[in-house]
């Protein structure tokens, strides 16, 4: 179970990096690093005992963290392509929250560096996320928008 967290981790401190570069302009390569020795992300807010309180991760999957990332920067136009072309029809992407963008891009990453891993589990992966972030209708649009694009692709 312990390795299965560290990939849960990894996904997450992914959407935080691809989220961060966003916010920042900052070199992917730098904001990598910074993940990576733990300068930066790795916390998230939890409810425990209805309060709000930040949680550090346990480690995460370093090697899964980088080619997530890696491949959200070195693709991120045609994921960004991708996405639209999904979802115009019936929102406009450019209107979406920056933090389901960053879900959505990672998740399309994941396809494709993750080629052998069930398509049910990549979008359950997101889907959870997202409902970690979103209490409306993100996660059943996360899980459209990702089954369509595994039915292109696999």
């Amino acid at each position: 179970m312990e390795k299965v967290q560290k990939y849960v981790n990894a996904r997450l401190m992914a959407v935080q990096a691809v989220y961060a570069h966003e916010q920042t302009g900052e070199n992917w390569d730098k904001v990598i690093f910074r993940f990576t020795t733990g300068e930066t992300g790795g916390k998230v807010l939890k409810e425990i005992n209805h309060q709000e309180e930040e949680v550090v991760l346990d480690k995460a999957d370093t090697g899964l963290f980088k080619s997530l990332t890696q491949e959200v920067a070195n693709g991120q136009e045609n994921i960004d392509n991708i996405l639209r072309s999904i979802i115009s029809e019936k929102t406009d992407y450019n209107r979406l929250e920056l933090v389901l963008k960053c879900i959505l891009r990672v998740a399309i990453a994941e396809f494709y560096v993750n080629q052998d891993l069930p398509t049910a589990i990549i979008i359950n992966e997101y889907v959870d996320m997202t409902r970690a972030f979103f209490n409306g209708s993100e996660p059943s649009m996360v899980n459209v928008v990702l089954g369509k694009f595994a039915k292109t692709i696999r």
